[in-house]
């Protein structure tokens, strides 16, 4: 009895039962090979990503930024950053708008609104027309064209006496103007007029004077956009123009150039390439039956090329512009201009070469002094019959204007006109 009231008490004790059901746990879960290898597979599954993002981390090739940089350095790098920025853009933009920058047909202010009669009163007694042209494209173009009357020239009764006689012959020498790259037309007609009074002047009697001034395509009245091929096609087409419209059956025609600073590269360029279509036979025809020839090239401050040109403008060497030249698409040059005229030198044909005046200014301050130098070496290298006059004190545009610049032109024109003595 004792032992069974024990035994009642010691299954009632609940420490005694939590130990027992412990003890009765521990033995009846035995796992089997199967889930052990289960649950070692799930540890591996998750532990595997985690090597693999950490290794992942440590292989991953650093990026730059400023935290690789000593702080230091950030300011100095930055400004020079934005500097070499700077220059590539302007770089881009000049080579883009090249055209723009060159053909500035937009200055002054308001030029393309000028017109003949704002300046009449500082031309007289010159007058002068604007006429209507079509290049070779068949872009429309202007052209002013400036005369002196004959009763101020001389009596008429002489010009009539001197028409009597079936062997008598008008001489008319017509003064083609090619202007430089800014402006109008009307804005260059007193200077104009001043040249063509100095020649009426000296001249002898019998001989009638003509400037004509082409603008070009893009400027002034005329329509289009300037471009290098475009302008000459319109300095062949106003050369046409000016064979038909003053050659007549009693008329001894010749032609006189005279071109300004990009105008005397276009004034070359047009010489040379109506000296090739006279040599094909690609001359238009006139009444006379025979080619107009040219019989004098006036390259007033003039320029070599474009890119003597880019390098005037920007002669500092650390600046990137003066290396842009590859990149430009007009390519004016005098220098191969006179090469092609040289080629015609040696060839037997009826095709003369016109002799070269080069005017140009002491104080110059857009084209540099060795452009002359290279042209007139050029010249005299090539054989062509090349002087030059430098007129002391004349700046850019000032050559004509001065005393001794005029009279030079003036004395270059009346010796090589018809009526003059070579």
């Amino acid at each position: 009895m004792l032992g069974r009231w024990v035994w009642q008490r010691v299954q009632r004790d609940p420490a005694i039962i939590r130990l027992g059901n412990l003890l009765r746990y521990s033995q009846s879960y035995v796992p089997s090979n199967r889930i052990r290898s289960s649950v070692l597979e799930q540890k591996t599954y998750i532990l595997r990503p985690h090597h693999a993002i950490q290794t992942g981390h440590h292989q991953r090739p650093r990026t730059f930024t400023t935290a690789a940089i000593s702080p230091v350095f950030v300011p100095p790098l930055i400004f020079i950053g934005l500097l070499v920025s700077l220059w590539a853009w302007k770089c881009f933009w000049i080579v883009l708008l090249q055209d723009k920058l060159l053909y500035i047909s937009w200055l002054p202010p308001f030029a393309r609104s000028e017109r003949i009669a704002d300046y009449e009163n500082e031309c007289r007694p010159v007058q002068w027309t604007e006429k209507q042209i079509r290049s070779l494209d068949g872009t429309k173009l202007a052209v002013c064209e400036g005369r002196i009357p004959v009763a101020q020239k001389q009596d008429p009764s002489n010009i009539h006496d001197q028409g009597v006689g079936a062997a008598s012959r008008r001489k008319t020498v017509v003064i083609c103007y090619f202007q430089g790259n800014g402006g109008s037309t009307p804005l260059r007609l007193p200077l104009l007029s001043t040249i063509l009074r100095s020649v009426a002047s000296s001249s002898p009697d019998g001989i009638n004077y003509v400037v004509v001034a082409l603008s070009y395509r893009g400027y002034w009245t005329s329509s289009g956009r300037a471009t290098q091929s475009g302008i000459e096609l319109d300095a062949q087409a106003f050369l046409d123009w000016v064979s038909k419209t003053y050659t007549t059956l009693d008329t001894d025609l010749q032609i006189i150039l005279w071109g300004h600073s990009l105008g005397s590269a276009i004034a070359s360029t047009a010489v040379a390439t109506y000296l090739s279509r006279l040599e094909s036979g690609q001359s238009p025809s006139t009444a006379a039956g025979s080619p107009v020839p040219i019989t004098g090239l006036i390259m007033e401050a003039p320029t070599s090329s474009t890119k003597d040109m880019l390098i005037s403008l920007y002669p500092q060497k650390w600046l990137p512009y003066r290396y842009l030249w590859p990149f430009l698409w007009n390519n004016w040059n005098s220098s191969i201009a006179m090469e092609r005229m040289a080629r015609y030198r040696e060839i037997p044909s009826s095709v003369s070469l016109p002799p070269i005046l080069l005017l140009c200014a002491e104080k110059d301050e857009v084209i540099p002094a060795h452009a002359a130098d290279q042209l007139e070496g050029d010249g005299r290298r090539l054989g062509l019959d090349i002087r030059r006059k430098d007129v002391s004190g004349a700046m850019h545009t000032e050559a004509p204007l001065k005393i001794e610049g005029r009279k030079e032109m003036a004395k270059f024109i009346i010796q090589h006109s018809s009526g003059g003595t070579k």
